[in-house]
């Protein structure tokens, strides 16, 4: 790309491939290769807005006329990183990127017109490139308080809705604590942090599950009553069960523990609004809607169960 710097008539033997650059060159060299990648840059975002122009309509490309350009440029150049971790985020048998989490970043990377490769790595390899590096992105990451100030949140970009699921037709609804506790059996993961706090809050009806897959057979042979589990966890539980979706209901519903697409401490604000911006915007549009629905999150739901569970309970 040296031509775009330094016309035929002006090229000598300073930049023949030959040379042995001194170091002001070699710097020289090393900042043309920069403004030759911005510049490539620059000219990507001018055509994604002419694209969006074309192919999406006057709607998305106004939403990308509120960008700044110069901020646009930075937010294509991130890198994004995630982990196989089904069904939020995996690689299928042909090598595509699937999963919940992956495809809502990727619809927010259309929007962008964001055009690297997402690599998919171990998690610990992820922790440690969005702790030491700037402009790294990673998903789908759970938002707590002890992360809070390590990273930069954009989303969610994975709705979790965890908590105590009943059959619809049970001949024994739960409303209240009390009838939680006085149910029959409730399946829960062995070991897990939902067995360990409902046997805080005083829960003697629980029957551990060693295999999460077949949580929800139980439940339609009518073994256990209830079951703890989140929708996204239940819809693929229902996949090898007659029963449907509409045949559970929460009825209780613990905290949140949305998921997120984060990004290291180093990155400019400035890039994390640009992709806040994407998100918004595909939420705004109906995308965010059409592809949580299809791994069975059900928005706004409303649980039997209105008075939460503590300690003194």
């Amino acid at each position: 790309m040296y031509w775009l710097h330094y016309p035929p008539e002006t090229y000598d033997k300073r930049h023949s491939m030959f040379a042995i650059d001194g170091p002001d060159q070699a710097c020289a060299r090393n900042r043309d290769k920069l403004c030759a990648h911005r510049f490539v840059l620059l000219v990507q975002a001018f055509f994604v807005l002419l694209a969006t122009v074309i192919v999406a309509g006057n709607a998305q490309a106004q939403a990308l006329e509120k960008i700044d350009p110069s901020h646009l440029v930075d937010a294509l150049g991130v890198t994004l990183l995630t982990e196989e971790y089904p069904p939020f985020n995996f690689l299928d048998d042909e090598g595509h990127l699937r999963g919940i989490g992956a495809e809502v970043v990727q619809a927010m990377a259309t929007q962008l017109g964001y055009g690297k490769d997402i690599d998919v790595l171990p998690w610990k390899r992820v922790l440690l490139r969005i702790d030491g590096e700037a402009n790294v992105g990673v998903f789908s990451m759970t938002r707590t308080p002890q992360r809070e100030e390590s990273y930069q949140w954009v989303g969610p970009v994975v709705p979790i809705n965890a908590g105590i699921f009943q059959r619809a037709d049970s001949a024994n609804p739960v409303h209240d604590i009390e009838d939680l506790r006085q149910a029959g059996l409730i399946g829960v993961q062995a070991g897990g942090a939902a067995e360990l706090a409902l046997r805080s809050y005083g829960f003697e009806n629980l029957e551990p599950i060693h295999h999460s897959g077949g949580v929800v057979g139980m439940l339609e042979k009518g073994r256990i009553d209830l079951i703890v589990s989140s929708d996204i966890e239940l819809y693929e539980q229902l996949g090898n069960s007659t029963l449907k979706r509409d045949d559970v209901e929460m009825v209780y519903a613990f905290s949140s523990a949305d998921l997120y697409l984060a990004f290291s401490a180093q990155t400019s604000p400035e890039i994390v609004k640009v992709w806040q911006h994407a998100y918004d915007e595909i939420v705004k549009d109906g995308q965010f809607d059409r592809i949580v629905s299809q791994y069975g999150v059900i928005m706004n739901q409303s649980p039997r169960i209105e008075r939460g569970l503590l300690l003194s309970q």
